[in-house]
């Protein structure tokens, strides 16, 4: 039998790394002749990418797949894809019996067999090939792995993690890390430079860990390096996602010299309580943090900074949460995210249960992100007056206005600027900050 029409549909949930999978399996669908349509109704694949990190996320995506396989055409296949396929087969199999095909984390690249197996059967229960004990990634035909998101980008230079959080079950799903080569990554970011793109995001579980699996020595510093002067045409390159303690003096240096890599500092640090952290399994030298803040402040006097931390972990007491909030209004990141604590089955913090009530969760929550309110305005307030390049991200030509962001803030979770003005034909312009809120700032394009 044949895929109706040959089309397919994608819904991708959770992260941008996930994002950038979604991505890869277009240009392999592309590759087999399938054609992307907008409506899921009219495609013979519907692939939903599906995020597992955490308890909400796990219910989006098992109500997303619901609600596809509810309104399955005749004909229809539905592949699951990404983090719940990984980590739950059997369970989606038995529970969701409308499910066509699973491919895991690690199988990605199995896509393209899948859609053989189901071209030439139509078997309502392919599995993609083994998911315990796969080492590596293999990528038959060097698809890119990125995303293009109108001027701005993502792109994916390791997958996995060699971490063991005690919270986190991504090393579960997704296996040990591994690095892509350099000449891939490269060939990427040369890519995205051909099609325009102003602002790579250098993306990974820890894009500090990039190069350990070698092992290689300053791995990511010496990508930068070879990387950075092949992509003069692209403005920004980003880090996001660094380890504590895993921040060099070469990266230091690089983002100090070099104005085309951003003096943005994106290190989720989950907590301050060097207890905490402790029972977290995360790096607990607090003092550490403190003295690497001081020293690429001096160093980087412009240095934007974001983190973020989890509230109501099991052994987080009231004099552990004072502890956090103390560091926070002391160390004064630019931008914070807080979560609440949710255990995860088959993590070491599983044994401790979840002793600390919803209700208290979210209060200490809301107290965090008070106390960050009033550090973000007064850090927003600072860019006021001054000119800064902006990436525009959206327009209304009517009333000449124009959304997008300047070099402090990261795409989809920090701020935006709203400025008088007209795009340009590159997507980038410059602006004047004329008035400032916790989190976003406003202004006017200089002609």
């Amino acid at each position: 039998m044949s895929i109706r029409h040959k089309t397919y549909h994608i819904h991708s949930l959770g992260c941008a790394k996930n994002l950038v999978d979604s991505s890869v399996m277009q240009q392999m669908l592309a590759e087999k002749g399938y054609r992307n349509v907008e409506k899921a109704r009219r495609a013979g694949i519907v692939i939903i990418n599906t995020c597992a990190f955490i308890h909400d996320a796990r219910q989006e995506s098992i109500e997303a797949i619901k609600s596809f396989i509810n309104t399955k055409t005749a004909g229809q296949k539905i592949i699951i894809a990404g983090c719940l396929s990984q980590r739950y087969q059997e369970k989606i199999f038995t529970d969701l019996p409308g499910v066509d095909a699973i491919i895991g984390t690690r199988d990605l690249y199995d896509l393209g067999r899948i859609l053989e197996r189901l071209e030439e059967t139509g078997h309502s229960r392919q599995l993609s090939s083994d998911f315990i004990n796969i080492p590596k990634l293999v990528n038959p035909g060097e698809f890119h792995n990125t995303l293009i998101q109108g001027a701005s980008s993502y792109l994916k230079i390791a997958d996995g993690c060699h971490r063991n959080c005690a919270f986190c079950a991504i090393p579960n799903i997704k296996g040990t890390l591994v690095s892509r080569k350099n000449s891939q990554v490269i060939r990427d970011a040369l890519y995205l430079q051909s099609q325009g793109v102003k602002e790579i995001n250098l993306i990974a579980q820890d894009v500090t860990a990039f190069g350990l699996d070698r092992p290689e020595p300053n791995a990511l510093a010496n990508l930068l390096k070879e990387l950075m002067p092949q992509i003069p045409d692209v403005k920004w390159l980003r880090l996001l996602y660094t380890y504590p303690g895993m921040v060099s003096k070469e990266l230091i240096d690089l983002m100090a010299e070099e104005n085309q890599l951003l003096p943005y500092l994106d290190m989720p640090l989950q907590h301050a309580d060097p207890a905490v952290l402790r029972s977290m399994n995360r790096p607990s030298d607090i003092a550490w943090v403190h003295d690497l803040m001081s020293r690429m402040r001096r160093k980087i006097p412009n240095l934007v900074t974001r983190t973020t931390f989890i509230v109501g972990y099991p052994t987080e007491t009231e004099g552990s949460f004072e502890e956090l909030k103390a560091f926070v209004k002391k160390i004064r990141f630019d931008h914070v995210g807080v979560f609440t604590y949710s255990p995860e089955l088959g993590t070491p913090a599983e044994v401790l249960a979840d002793p600390v009530p919803q209700e208290l969760k979210e209060e200490r929550m809301a107290e965090i992100m008070a106390i960050q309110e009033e550090i973000a305005l007064e850090k927003s307030q600072a860019w006021v007056g001054k000119e800064y390049d902006m990436l525009i991200e959206g327009f209304d030509t009517n009333n000449q206005i124009i959304a997008g962001r300047i070099w402090r803030d990261a795409p989809e979770v920090d701020g935006l600027v709203i400025a008088e003005g007209l795009p340009t034909s590159d997507m980038l312009t410059r602006v004047k900050i004329s008035s400032a809120t916790a989190h976003d700032l406003f202004g006017y394009q200089i002609k």
